[in-house]
């Protein structure tokens, strides 16, 4: 199955809050759409990304681990139920972004209700690194980008780091 293409990191979509996927009157097949997001995924060496990272205006983001197929969960019309355990700082990257990494504050887990690729409703507790990943794809869904998480210090001292490492690449590549 064939991998999207990800969206500009200006494209409009990426501030827009997503639709509700019509499990109805689907636009797309849902285990078609987790399939391409995961290959999508996996092709960037991510560890979730959201359907309006590839122009798909619809709630729905896969989270798992890039070199194990069988971790990548799929969900659709998710919405946060719970936040649990204490809030800690992580650098987080974002597909969207590449090489851009962010000291991000989040809660250690989260309950989740959403309905899976077949729409069938589950709720379920997640923590640690898989919880952090489904904050950052979650908030895509609202149109939030993942600078917006950051203190005005971290932001900047990432932008610089990330400006730096590309002016090493322009030169190495010379």
């Amino acid at each position: 199955m064939a991998a999207y293409m990800l969206v500009d990191p200006n494209d409009p979509i990426l501030k827009q809050p997503t639709e509700k996927f019509d499990f109805e009157n689907p636009q797309i097949p849902p285990d078609q759409l987790v399939e391409q997001l995961a290959e999508t995924m996996i092709q960037h060496s991510g560890v979730g990304l959201s359907a309006p990272q590839v122009g798909i205006p619809y709630s729905v983001f896969v989270v798992g681990d890039p070199t194990n197929r069988e971790s990548i969960m799929g969900f659709f019309n998710p919405i946060i139920v719970d936040y649990f355990g204490e809030e800690t700082y992580y650098d987080e990257g974002c597909l969207t972004f590449p090489g851009l990494y962010i000291h991000i504050k989040r809660p250690a887990g989260v309950r989740l209700r959403f309905q899976d690729a077949t729409g069938e409703f589950a709720t379920t507790k997640y923590s640690g690194f898989t919880a952090r990943a489904i904050q950052h794809e979650f908030d895509h869904l609202d149109g939030i980008i993942y600078k917006k998480r950051a203190n005005r210090i971290h932001l900047e001292r990432a932008q610089k780091k990330y400006k730096q490492m590309m002016r090493r690449r322009k030169k190495s590549a010379k």
